[in-house]
């Protein structure tokens, strides 16, 4: 029988180039793509909805990762996506 490999949305996605300076991250990259593959399966479909989202599910979110600074606005979510290479969602 073959061994089956599992692995967690934070670790497939944990190697993914943050394009922004470090030293201004104040939501990791983590934190808001866990936020918006939770927010889009439960059936957001704008960045607004994204962080209605995560301001409604933040106790749910925290048990996966710390969200120490909350919530990133509607904004910042969009502004992170404006900047991701769009090529790395589809290798």
């Amino acid at each position: 029988m073959a061994e089956r490999l599992t692995i967690s949305i934070i670790e497939h996605f944990g190697d993914m180039p943050d394009p922004r300076q470090q030293a201004k991250v104040l939501y990791p990259l983590s934190e808001i793509i866990l936020l918006t593959l939770c927010a889009i399966i439960c059936g957001a479909d704008s960045y607004v909805e994204i962080e209605e989202f995560g301001n409604a599910k933040i106790d749910f979110l925290k048990r996966f990762l710390p969200f120490e600074h909350g919530i990133p606005s509607h904004d910042t979510i969009g502004i992170v996506f404006s900047n991701i290479d769009s090529k790395i969602f589809s290798g």
